[in-house]
């Protein structure tokens, strides 16, 4: 289906571009399973049941760029040992990072369950969307354990420049969602639980896949018994790259979450313009995050091969792409704003004028985060977590 890119030799812009493609393709398509839910919800549902998505999937988003920030972060010392052609190593390195991260996940699923009606309180959550948030976080919260599993499995065969495989998988089980929220919702009549369902069991899906491919063709990546022991070093490392890497790639939604309390004490308008423009800016953010990934990737196997200058040269000329992708959407965002938002807020005037005057004020200064995504992944493929800690 698809092979690894070995980093380490050739031109560097096409193998940057070759790589960073199906990451850009991955990471879009994740947003769309929170449009696709979206516009059920909006069409089929209703306005108080979109703002209900909004308030949860704020709540969502923050458990989920956790849990991916934390495997891109542990997925990094994967493609170092793969430039060193360490594969034993490299499995041990797995074998730790599912029984930390996967760990934690459970830890913070358990946690979420019982402190949910506090959590909501927090974020004031208005009382009349109370009932629809919780039951779908509810569902969607169990649904972290398989989103774990998939993101897991898919940086791992990113980090050894198989990029390509979990993007398939990924578009399977997004057409798989995409059918099951129609059927869930606008024909079996299950309200808002019946997105969740079918976004918990779209992961699921994309899980399943991932597992398959890596067993039957790529099985150099098969933990083995011998590979199941917690080296101190590999835990120290691995804490400290997923720690990291998670507070990184969160912080930004931690700031929204912050945000959305505010919003939550205004308006259900105001609720649902945030909503329409979080939507917005997740798609945008999407190629700051895949130019992000496929810089730390580069960066990581040819500092495992020792190719420090080739390494360099890499975070250039991915700089140079992914600033000026930036610049493109700092322009979208001042001008398109309206547009942009309108898909959402089906002809909702006073919601509309909100998302596209939010838009209008933070597009000019777009741009920045997507400098701050190229130096991220520079950092994080040679080690200097500590670099991005100080950042975020």
């Amino acid at each position: 289906m698809s092979r690894e890119i070995h980093l380490t030799s050739g031109p560097i812009m096409p193998q940057l571009v070759r790589l960073c493609l199906p990451l850009l393709a991955a990471n879009v398509l994740q947003q769309l399973y929170n449009i696709i839910n979206s516009l059920v919800v909006t069409y089929y549902i209703g306005d108080s049941a979109f703002a209900a998505l909004g308030v949860a999937e704020s709540v969502m988003n923050l458990f989920i760029y956790v849990i991916t920030g934390a495997c891109m972060g542990a997925s990094v010392l994967i493609a170092q040992f793969y430039g060193e052609e360490n594969f034993p190593r490299l499995r041990q390195q797995l074998y730790v990072s599912a029984v930390l991260i996967g760990g934690c996940t459970l830890g913070a699923v358990l946690l979420g369950q019982i402190f949910l009606p506090q959590l909501l309180g927090v974020i004031q959550t208005p009382a009349e969307l109370m009932g629809d948030v919780s039951s779908y976080l509810r569902i969607i919260l169990i649904g972290m354990v398989f989103t774990f599993t998939y993101n897991y499995l898919a940086a791992t065969l990113r980090a050894v420049g198989d990029t390509q495989a979990a993007l398939y998988f990924l578009l399977a089980s997004l057409g798989y969602n995409l059918v099951c929220a129609w059927l869930l919702v606008a024909v079996l009549d299950m309200g808002i639980q019946g997105t969740a369902l079918a976004t918990a069991s779209a992961q699921l899906l994309s899980t399943l896949l991932c597992f398959l491919y890596i067993r039957k063709r790529r099985a150099f990546l098969t933990i083995h018994r011998g590979d199941m022991r917690m080296d101190r070093q590999l835990v120290r490392l691995t804490s400290s790259y997923a720690a990291v890497a998670a507070l990184q790639q969160s912080s930004l939604y931690l700031g929204k979450l912050i945000i959305q309390s505010a919003v939550n004490g205004i308006s259900t308008a105001a609720i649902s313009a945030f909503t329409a423009t979080t939507r917005v800016e997740n798609f945008s953010q999407a190629f700051g995050i895949s130019g992000c990934e496929a810089i730390a990737i580069f960066v990581a196997q040819n500092q495992g091969a020792k190719k420090h200058r080739r390494a360099l040269d890499g975070f250039r000329n991915g700089a140079a792409m992914v600033v000026g992708i930036g610049v493109v959407f700092s322009l979208l965002l001042t001008f398109g704003g309206h547009a942009l938002v309108t898909p959402f807020l089906d002809g909702d005037g006073a919601s509309i004028a909100l998302g596209a005057s939010y838009l209008l004020w933070m597009g000019p200064f777009y741009f920045l985060s997507f400098i701050g995504h190229s130096y991220v992944g520079h950092y994080r493929g040679i080690g200097r977590m500590n670099v991005t800690f100080i950042g975020t």
